[in-house]
């Protein structure tokens, strides 16, 4: 049974994302009520210290107090969930830039460097096989190329022996011309 392997982002990056996010909300929650505590406690207090009492609901009562710290702990959460985002977002845009200048790079032929990411990077598993598959491919190009120029080689030595097949010889070495120069437009 085969095993994939997810190369996305690891299950420690994964947990260790969902244990902020979840500590940031639980901090924001906390901060609101506290926040709505300390503004209510200081209005109940004036109210009850004030010359006169205001014939209101003490929901309508508190009801700027709530406002205010709802949105002073959500500009907060905002901000701290942004900061966590754009962190998230650094450390997986940086080696996916990495990857795909390295690919572009192979798609023109040049196996020759390896792809270097740092050693906590999310998608080294993912770099090091496109290593293997660039090696793996560097070797094969390289035999592709022995092997045309071995074939030219026999071509040549055929020429001398075999001159009433002028026309199957031409075509042997058109073939292994074009073999040649497609082997030769990698950068090996």
């Amino acid at each position: 049974m085969n095993k994939r392997k997810i190369y996305y982002i690891k299950n420690s990056a994964q947990s260790k994302f969902i244990f902020r996010f979840t500590s940031i909300s639980i901090i924001g929650g906390i901060l609101a009520l506290t926040a709505f505590n300390y503004l209510a406690y200081k209005k109940i207090d004036s109210v009850l210290y004030s010359m006169r009492m205001p014939r209101i609901s003490p929901g309508n009562l508190l009801w700027t107090e709530m406002l205010y710290s709802n949105l002073f702990v959500i500009f907060f959460t905002l901000i701290v969930f942004f900061i966590l985002a754009r962190g998230l977002y650094n450390k997986i845009h940086g080696p996916l830039k990495k990857l795909n200048n390295d690919i572009k790079r192979m798609s023109s032929g040049d196996f020759d460097k390896n792809i270097a990411l740092r050693h906590k990077d999310e998608f080294l598993d993912f770099a090091e096989e496109l290593n293997a598959m660039s090696h793996e491919l560097n070797n094969r190009f390289k035999a592709m190329r022995e092997a045309g120029a071995e074939i030219e080689r026999a071509a040549e030595r055929l020429d001398g022996v075999r001159e009433r097949d002028e026309q199957q010889m031409a075509k042997i070495k058109d073939e292994c011309a074009k073999l040649s120069s497609t082997v030769k437009s990698f950068k090996i």
